[in-house]
């Protein structure tokens, strides 16, 4: 198969930058694909260090700078896209991917969402394809969501008859399970892991660890604008780690606390977690409540008093439980293999003239 991956243009393509989720998404899709003797070409910026067949500057330093300054990956930066890194880059891809199409099946991802649109729309005699949907938007024929629990948070917005496209399919992250330490022994502390903003519970979390009297360690961007008081003697708040430490923090959590308080399209922190053995106490909604399984990789709760409960409970759940959920459901390689019957039914799909070629034949009414 031929794949023109776009990447993310607010980072270039490293597998160190763990912050944002859409870049690991890239590299990793990238360095599998190669390895499975597909063409991949990369897209991105000039630092980018990927395996692909080719890879191809699209933004300049110069610009790139102008916008992002000299800020450190572990920094989180501002995800607007309507900036001069995102023109320059889509405008460059799209002239390279006319310039290097191969056959009429390529295929065009774009990891990006909406943030590659401009560059998609010039190029709509290719298959494009959005192939993992992490956000609250879609624009192109054939999707690929995270979660079924995303897929039907969005189907009334991207399908106003309420009819799904049978172009969509849900396939969950990979991950390189070398990337993380197993560990039965537990330290005594709460992990909170990712972005430090009031949308992911954070002062739920505090609240918890400070009626347990439990320690709490905070990792991520301190840079971000939050509503949580530094005031808990028992919590430790430290900015974005390495692999190494990150690795580190997970295997030797007592639990994972993710309380986040909107519906989160999967959820990669929980996923690393049961890698490590370590059970994830979270909200019930999302990625979360099809992914976490209560009771068993850790509790589902609804309420301030249920998370203090699951936290008091949470040695109850094995860590070979958690182990053997993710060995089961987000191995890298059984993932690559699921995306690449997608791809080959999509190739199908485009033969009969889109992907809802059988329904609008059938002429469906929904009333």
């Amino acid at each position: 198969m031929i794949f023109h991956v776009l990447s993310v243009p607010i980072y270039p393509t490293r597998k160190e930058i763990t912050l944002c989720a859409f870049t690991q998404k890239v590299y990793k899709f990238c360095t599998e694909m190669t390895k499975r003797g597909h063409t991949v070409f990369h897209y991105g910026h000039p630092d980018s260090d990927v395996s692909c067949t080719k890879h191809f500057d699209v933004v300049s330093r110069e610009t790139y700078n102008k916008v992002y300054g000299k800020q450190s990956w572990k920094e989180f930066h501002d995800q607007n896209v309507d900036n001069k890194v995102h023109e320059e880059f889509n405008k460059n891809a799209s002239k390279l991917i006319r310039k290097n199409k191969q056959s009429e099946n390529d295929l065009i991802l774009a990891f990006w969402g909406f943030g590659h649109a401009a560059c998609c729309n010039k190029l709509k005699d290719f298959i494009i394809i959005e192939p993992s949907i992490g956000y609250d938007s879609g624009f192109a024929p054939f999707k690929v969501f995270e979660s079924y629990a995303q897929l039907h948070k969005l189907q009334h917005q991207l399908y106003k008859n309420n009819i799904p496209s049978f172009g969509d399919a849900v396939i969950p992250p990979g991950f390189y399970f070398d990337d993380f330490t197993y560990e039965e022994q537990k330290d005594n502390y709460m992990l909170f892991l990712g972005r430090m903003v009031d949308i992911k519970g954070i002062i739920l979390a505090q609240e918890v660890s400070k009626i347990l009297n439990l320690p709490i360690k905070f990792v991520g961007p301190q840079n971000m604008k939050n509503g949580l008081a530094k005031d808990n003697p028992r919590a430790e708040y430290i900015h974005t780690v390495s692999f190494d430490e990150r690795k580190n923090f997970l295997a030797k959590a007592r639990c994972l606390i993710m309380p986040s308080l909107y519906s989160e399209p999967c959820g990669w922190t929980m996923i690393e977690s049961f890698i490590s053995g370590t059970p994830v106490i979270s909200t019930d909604w999302g990625g979360m409540s099809e992914y976490n399984i209560h009771r068993k990789t850790g509790f589902r709760c609804r309420s301030l008093n249920e998370f203090v409960h699951a936290v008091n409970q949470s040695g109850q759940i094995r860590p070979q439980d958690c182990r053997k959920h993710a060995e089961d459901n987000f191995a890298i390689s059984d993932i690559m293999a699921t995306y690449e019957r997608y791809f080959s039914s999509v190739v199908n799909l485009k033969k009969y003239k889109g992907p809802n070629y059988v329904l609008e034949k059938c002429n469906f009414i929904v009333k």
